[in-house]
């Protein structure tokens, strides 16, 4: 018989020594990689010389440098514990040294000298030389900072789901409405103590039923039981009501709303419901129904009493406008007699009266002149009457500048106010610039003494209660407007009397300042602080004077 011809192996060429250790360094490198990449670091302590050497891993897990990380002793990493577990640690290390089986575990903190902290879980075994005593100690560390934090939050969450599973079981049992939850089969998973109490149940003999098995009228459970499945069915809440009768016999209504709860897929996992007794609020609803019907009677019973006494307050109030309208035509026209008067007894006492007076002065000087050839204390007395009779002279000239000054209608508004304002300076100390915008024609006589006395009113009122000393007049042209402004740097005027003023309060003068203005449809503002003075704005729109103008006397 043939022997089958053996076949040679090939010799295995024989790795070199290079080779071998670039294969290991190669393979520590992976090593150090996937240790690195699952956050575990090893040591080995050689405990007869207390040295530990540690990887790069642990020693930055540790916040060691790279000498400690070399040979520290444990101590080093002792210190780096947590105080309230390095006790437990330095037991652990004892107990593993002490025990045959030398087998070490344990989670503890580390805090860095930064202050950052991490939780890690140690595992080694103590190896013993051949007379049993412990010679080193190698283990791992593993990094389990972000796992204790998820156990945490876990719990955490899970005694907040339970604190508020007992607040909203608490809360349920102690209101008087009925609380319950259904199943996708419609019954019972939850029923507060309102309900129960109602049943005359105990929890566990209510879940799990539906409103057939707790005998509900068939009726109503087969409606209560169709709607749940509708609100299902249709993701949707739903909110009806049911007439009852008490155990008493006493009838009511309850009103209900069921509403789905969601899962995660947007699926119905099960249907809340509440119900509460609305017996009395049925009650006010007839209540309110039956007082409307009786509103609705008396309404239509006093409708026609009120339209009625309406025409009748409509009536009356017209006639109080028509009465109004006619007291302010009536008071404008006493303000133009008054200033006709004015005019009239000016003229009469500059013409009639001064040239009586001035036919007397020169009477008296020729008295006089004749006297002092034979009487000396005669013509004394003819001289002293002489000079009365100019002093009367003035004082009437004066006083007939005052009741109207020829000036206005000669010359203007301008020369007007500055002859009237050189007068308050001369008798009272007053000091009055008047800004007048140039080129502004002349309006109305009739707006032109308005303005006047409006100025002459503010300018009097300025040196009776302000105290200033200096006064100031602006007259310009805005947005089709003859703009009056006067202002003092008085003491201002108090806040609740500055109210009443603007509500259409003050004296006579202020009033018969408004009512020229309110001829011209013009406006009239006040506005004072006190210590800062008081500023009168008037606005006159001068389409208003211009019409006025065309109705009044042509100048001569």
């Amino acid at each position: 018989m043939r022997k089958k011809p053996v076949k040679r192996r090939k010799p295995v060429k024989a790795q070199s020594h290079a080779a071998i250790e670039s294969q290991l360094r190669d393979a520590n490198q992976r090593l150090r990689s996937i240790l690195f990449a699952n956050e575990i670091g090893t040591w080995t302590w050689d405990t007869a010389n207390d040295c530990v050497v540690a990887d790069e891993n642990l020693a930055r897990v540790f916040g060691l440098s790279a000498k400690d990380a070399a040979g520290a002793p444990i101590e080093k990493y002792l210190d780096s514990m947590h105080p309230e577990d390095r006790p437990r640690v330095v037991a652990a290390v004892a107990s593993a040294m002490d025990n045959p089986n030398g087998k070490f575990e344990i989670d503890y903190r580390v805090v860095r000298k930064d202050g950052s902290m991490s939780w890690i879980t140690a595992r080694g075994r103590v190896e013993r030389d051949s007379d049993g005593q412990p010679k080193y100690f190698p283990g791992v560390v593993i990094d389990i900072t972000k796992r204790k934090l998820s156990e945490e939050n876990a719990a955490q969450l899970r005694h907040s789901l339970d604190v508020q599973s007992r607040l909203l079981d608490t809360t349920l049992s102690t209101i008087t409405d009925f609380a319950y939850t259904f199943d996708r089969d419609g019954r019972f998973v939850y029923v507060n103590q309102a309900l129960l109490d109602l049943w005359g149940l105990k929890l566990e003999d209510a879940v799990g039923k539906n409103f057939f098995d707790l005998k509900y009228p068939d009726e109503l459970a087969a409606r209560l039981q169709r709607q749940i499945q509708q609100v299902i069915e249709t993701r949707t809440g739903l909110t009806d009501e049911t007439p009852y009768t008490s155990p008493t016999g006493a009838g009511g209504y309850y009103e209900y709303i069921f509403q789905p709860v969601m899962d995660r897929d947007g699926n119905v996992r099960e249907v809340v419901g509440s119900t509460r007794d609305i017996t009395e609020h049925k009650r006010a609803e007839e209540d309110l129904r039956q007082s409307q019907e009786r509103y609705r009677v008396l309404a239509e019973t006093l409708e026609s009493q009120v339209r009625e006494r309406t025409l009748q307050l409509e009536r009356r109030n017209n006639e109080m406008l028509h009465q109004s309208e006619q007291l302010r035509e009536l008071s404008v026209r006493l303000m133009e007699m008054q200033d006709e008067e004015r005019r009239r007894i000016a003229r009469e006492l500059h013409d009639s009266a001064g040239q009586t007076i001035a036919m007397l002065s020169m009477n008296l000087a020729q008295i006089g002149r004749e006297a002092a050839e034979g009487n000396a204390g005669l013509a004394a007395l003819a001289e002293e009457s002489r000079a009365l009779a100019q002093e009367l002279n003035q004082e009437l000239r004066t006083t007939s500048y005052l009741l109207h000054p020829p000036l206005l209608d000669e010359t203007g508004l301008r020369a007007a106010l500055e002859w009237y304002a050189d007068g308050l300076k001369r008798r009272a100390g007053l000091e009055v610039n008047i800004v007048l915008e140039k080129g502004l024609e002349r309006p109305s006589r009739e707006l032109e003494l308005a303005v006047f006395r409006i100025a002459q009113e503010c300018l009097t009122n300025i040196h009776r209660h302000s105290g200033s000393k200096n006064a100031h007049i602006r007259i310009v042209r805005k947005d089709g407007n003859l703009c009056v402004e006067v202002r003092d740097e008085g003491r201002g005027i108090a806040a609740d009397k500055l109210s009443r003023i603007q509500s259409n309060g003050g004296g006579v003068g202020l009033r018969g300042m408004r009512e020229r203005v309110r001829q011209f449809s013009g406006t009239v503002a006040i506005e004072s602080q006190p210590g800062s003075g008081t500023t009168v704005s008037v606005t006159l729109p001068l389409d208003a004077a211009q019409r006025a103008k065309a109705q009044s006397p042509q100048r001569a």
